[in-house]
């Protein structure tokens, strides 16, 4: 029987810290579906919180000036403008 793709997510995120793309390219994914791996990824803490385990994010930063965002998917940094930004990454503990 195929596992589900919030399945395959929670095993790799508790394996190790991934980016959503590093999520799709290791899950042989389209990267257009990487909206939906994020979608899978906010219903986590939910479903992980009765196992006991949560989601953390390590935010996003400017690779310019290292100011840190709250939002996973930031588009510009407000500090220097700067458009080259680490991407979020997620982990289960």
């Amino acid at each position: 029987m195929e596992r589900s793709l919030r399945e395959k997510v929670i095993d790799l995120l508790k394996e190790k810290e991934m980016s959503v793309t590093e999520i799709c390219r290791e899950l042989d994914l389209d990267p257009e579906r990487a909206k939906e791996v994020y979608g899978v990824i906010k219903t986590l803490p939910k479903i992980l919180k009765r196992k006991g385990l949560q989601v953390v994010m390590l935010p996003p930063k400017c690779m310019n000036c290292g100011f840190e965002f709250e939002n996973p998917k930031p588009s510009k940094c407000p500090k220097c403008r700067g458009e080259r930004i680490s991407e979020a990454r997620f982990k289960i503990v």
